[in-house]
């Protein structure tokens, strides 16, 4: 009997010294840090190239070029042009030189100007990729090819984001 009261007492002492371990405490605490992060609001600017193709002498030529702007969501832009005026230049040279032909074009946007101090800009807010909604068409006329001597004409018009 002796045996049997040892294992029933080792039996309750294994059950006290099991149930007690489950009563140690860990304490706790919290505290909070800081942070922070910053969105800085860019544009791109691409735009498709404006191609007359032949230009006419019976008239007018017009083409077109799409300008999409590139945004962060929620940046509001404006573009320009950054030239005063545009002037196909034949054989595409910058400087103007004697005897030089020059071929005037006019750009427009939804029927205003688009040239530097004129009312024509394309205005629009971020959308946070380049999408539909920022597309717009600038619409080139150039002269009548009536009088200008044969060749390639050429230039470059600079378009400027301001955000």
């Amino acid at each position: 009997m002796k045996i049997k009261n040892l294992k029933s007492s080792l039996l309750i002492c294994s059950a006290l010294l099991l149930s007690s371990t489950n009563n140690t405490f860990a304490a706790t605490a919290s505290g909070s840090m800081s942070v922070t992060g910053a969105v800085v609001g860019t544009c791109t600017l691409t735009a498709s190239a404006m191609e007359f193709g032949t230009l006419n002498r019976a008239g007018v030529t017009t083409a077109t070029s799409t300008v999409t702007p590139d945004c962060t969501a929620g940046v509001n832009y404006t573009v320009t042009n950054a030239a005063a005026t545009n002037t196909l230049k034949l054989g595409g040279t910058s400087v103007l030189e004697t005897g030089q032909i020059l071929f005037p074009i006019t750009v427009t946007t939804g029927g205003a100007l688009f040239a530097l101090g004129s009312a024509g800009s394309i205005t629009g807010t971020g959308t946070g990729s380049a999408s539909s909604l920022g597309l717009s068409t600038l619409t080139g006329t150039a002269a009548s090819a009536e009088t200008k001597l044969s060749g390639a004409y050429s230039a470059t018009v600079t378009l400027t984001i301001t955000y």
